[in-house]
């Protein structure tokens, strides 16, 4: 009978190391979650300063020449498709497999979207870094505020492009969706109205121009 006592009680004292050793090993990866996206902003700042000299020296562009390449964004349905509030929902109101169905789908549009906006926002910078250097100070003010707001959308395009790999890979999936969670609540609120400030200090150049040109710039972005 004393091995088998013996046993029973070590059982609660391994169980505890078992659990102990678990919470360790989430804590671990939540620790990896944000270094990496500690890192990858301070990759992403470097990259952004080096650009800023580099485009300062490229050859101007206009408007006109932008609007055919901008990727047009459909701010409510990223804002459905980013919306942790919907997980809940969606997984009680689906099965397990229509579930990870459509948070397969969700995130596809997603990063559709964050790509389309990183794009948009990198091309009304080339425009912006075209006319700091005008000598009427309006236009050169017009151009470093749309190189600014495009910092601010390429930014959280970045955090919620992080956000949705993270989700992709189960094991944060499993553990670190709290932290994962809180990124794309943050992105929520800072990334549309960070892009609709684009849009705006992009339609401010239109002031100008024919109403036809302002209604097609809006439906390019």
């Amino acid at each position: 009978m004393q091995p088998e006592t013996n046993f029973l009680l070590t059982k609660p004292a391994i169980g505890f190391r078992f659990f102990g050793f678990i919470a360790i090993t989430m804590a671990n990866y939540s620790f990896a979650l944000w270094i990496t996206l500690s890192g990858g902003l301070l990759l992403l700042f470097a990259y952004a300063a080096f650009i800023n000299l580099r485009r300062r020296h490229l050859p101007q562009i206009d408007l006109d020449e932008v609007v055919p390449f901008l990727l047009p964004v459909n701010l409510d349905a990223l804002v459905d498709a980013i919306d942790p509030s919907q997980d809940a929902y969606l997984r009680h109101s689906h099965s397990p497999a229509d579930f990870q169905k459509l948070q397969r789908k969700r995130m596809r549009l997603a990063a559709e979207y964050l790509h389309r906006m990183s794009h948009n926002a990198a091309l009304l910078q080339r425009v912006g870094y075209g006319q700091i250097h005008s000598s009427n100070r309006v236009v050169a003010e017009q151009g470093q505020e749309l190189i600014d707001a495009g910092v601010n959308v390429r930014l959280y395009a970045f955090l919620g492009l992080a956000a949705l790999f993270f989700r992709r890979v189960w094991v944060f999936r499993s553990m670190s969706l709290a932290k994962v969670s809180q990124v794309q609540k943050m992105m929520c609120s800072n990334l549309i109205p960070a892009y609709n400030a684009l849009r705006s200090k992009a339609e401010d150049l239109t002031m100008l121009r024919d109403r036809a040109f302002h209604d097609a710039l809006l439906q390019s972005l």
